[in-house]
């Protein structure tokens, strides 16, 4: 009886360890391009056991947060940057190119997260949670006549949005500085449609 606390201690060490090896293993997987890794793969990248990864992955959830903590506290500091200018059109701009930045560094994550969230609500939530974030960014910044719940700022979403950043970085194959370039023209197109807003 005396063994049983330290029995338990012991093994609930061992899971914590290979779940952090399993979340590790998945983010390098995702990363290397593999934007949906089988238990199978994450198994063999872990040297762990196919049957331990499925214990883990029926709390796939649980995974998947993990890693969107890690992606988080790694991209929200440029976020939260506070802008350079105090004029919105420059904090647009601002805004752009950090988002793109991010785009640039994160997409086999977000593509990854596209292709979760039709097979988990817990996903689709988190997902509806970034987009309402994107949301609100883009409303601090710009003036009451462009804000997203307008026609002219709904299309500032839109041109700002990570499917628009990847249809012309990765379909129309633009370099990182074309595709900054190419949505400022487009955003810019828009504003430049409303010049009595200053």
């Amino acid at each position: 009886m005396e063994a049983t606390e330290p029995v338990a201690d012991g093994r609930r060490a061992r899971s914590v360890v290979s779940r952090s090896r399993i979340i590790k293993a998945i983010v390098e997987l995702v990363a290397e391009g593999d934007p949906d890794p089988s238990a199978t793969t994450v198994a063999d990248r872990t040297g762990i056991s196919l049957r331990t990864v499925f214990r883990h992955f029926e709390e796939k959830d649980a995974i998947l947060n993990a890693i969107d903590d890690l992606l988080v506290a790694a991209y929200q500091p440029l976020l939260a940057a506070p802008f350079r200018s105090d004029n919105w059109k420059d904090q647009l701009t601002e805004l752009i190119e950090r988002r793109c930045a991010i785009n640039e560094a994160a997409a086999i994550f977000r593509i990854s997260a596209v292709m979760q969230r039709y097979r988990s609500p817990f996903v689709a939530t988190k997902y509806r949670h970034l987009y309402a974030a994107e949301k609100r960014m883009l409303d601090a910044v710009l003036p009451i006549e462009l804000q997203t719940s307008t026609k002219a700022g709904r299309e500032i979403l839109i041109a700002c949005s990570f499917d628009s950043w990847r249809l012309l970085r990765q379909d129309e194959e633009l370099s990182a500085e074309q595709t900054i370039t190419a949505i400022k023209q487009l955003v810019g197109d828009i504003v430049e449609r409303l010049a009595p807003v200053t």
